[in-house]
């Protein structure tokens, strides 16, 4: 199909429609930058370690000592949380709305000493440290029964912020967020009909076509969905079966990483380094863990602002084809 169609998620049944004739409208003018903040008075930087408050996580170099100089990363409370970890949900009702507590955790994982860092430029084993420390507080995190998710959130290059040194958020929250439930009803309704999980299926049927596949790391494929919302929306996917990344094995991060490396380096090439979006998809933790889950990352390069029907409609419009989308990053090379 080379013109506009409709194209259906496997996944979350959402439909998009694929419109390749609209990749020359003209895009909404990203909003003015904020002066970002310098390595003199970046909170994130060495030095200034008790700007952040104190460490809940840290990975030590040799001879650092804990909230002091001399480590390769650390996580730290935001000073701004979305959700606040003391007290309880406190649920209430206005006549037939319901209302609680922001009840949560929200954390700031500050990715490398280095104040002009990047993915692109850092090396593999940093990374792996990354998902790591990841890995150790989401761990901790969903101890606590209040929360029912637990999320990693990455943003690069966002207008927006004034923090341009490298850092992500983890989240947790007394909820399942909506798209993680969509994902859900899809994962449940494909194990019912057929038995399987649907996001196997996937992987195997796009290993076999190789047309949507951007590159394979030992066990993580990298691959643009059927039906992307975004324009070089890519899938970052555990080949084995786990509904859980807390599980995954050192060897599997390391497999991550280098993917997780070798997007970013091809987007970066291909559309000269925009700011993108990257979210840990992972199962509800606790008593609301659903084993039929299959984790996986979503990124998005140049995140846009969704249009009057988009919104309207929910159905997103899409202006790259994602078999172009993927030979493009696959020609552009690590």
């Amino acid at each position: 199909m080379n013109g506009s169609h409709l194209r259906k998620d496997p996944v979350t049944q959402r439909w998009v429609v694929i419109s390749p004739s609209r990749a020359d409208v003209p895009q909404v003018a990203e909003p003015s930058r904020p002066q970002p903040l310098g390595p003199e008075v970046c909170p994130f930087c060495p030095g200034h370690e008790g700007e952040t408050g104190a460490e809940l996580y840290v990975d030590l170099a040799p001879g650092g000592t804990p909230n002091r100089r001399g480590w390769y990363l650390r996580v730290v409370p935001d000073r701004r949380p979305i959700f606040h970890i003391e007290g309880g949900l406190e649920r209430s009702a206005e006549g037939m709305y319901d209302a609680m507590n922001a009840l949560g955790a929200h954390e700031i994982l500050v990715e490398t000493p280095e104040h002009a860092a990047q993915w692109g430029t850092l090396d593999t084993a940093q990374i792996e440290r990354v998902l790591r420390a990841c890995q150790v507080r989401m761990l901790d995190l969903r101890n606590d029964q209040r929360f029912r998710h637990v999320i990693w959130v990455k943003t690069h290059g966002m207008p927006a912020s004034v923090f341009q040194h490298s850092h992500s958020h983890i989240v947790a929250s007394p909820i399942v967020p909506w798209a993680i439930e969509e994902e859900l009803k899809g994962f449940s309704s494909h194990l019912r009909w057929k038995e399987r999980c649907v996001l196997c299926d996937v992987l195997k049927q796009e290993a076999k076509d190789g047309r949507r596949v951007i590159l394979r790391e030992g066990g993580i494929m990298v691959l643009t969905p059927y039906a992307p919302r975004f324009a070089f929306e890519t899938w970052i996917v555990p080949v084995e079966h786990s509904h859980d990344f807390t599980g995954a094995r050192p060897a599997l991060l390391r497999d991550l990483a280098r993917a997780l490396q070798g997007l970013v380096r091809r987007v970066q090439g291909l559309l000269d380094d925009p700011p993108f979006s990257l979210v840990l998809h992972a199962s509800p933790v606790g008593e609301f863990t659903r084993e039929e889950y299959h984790w996986h990352l979503e990124f998005v390069p140049r995140p846009p602002q969704v249009i009057g029907l988009e919104w309207g409609t929910g159905i997103y419009i899409n202006p790259v084809p994602p078999e172009l989308a993927a030979e493009r990053l696959r020609a552009v090379g690590s």
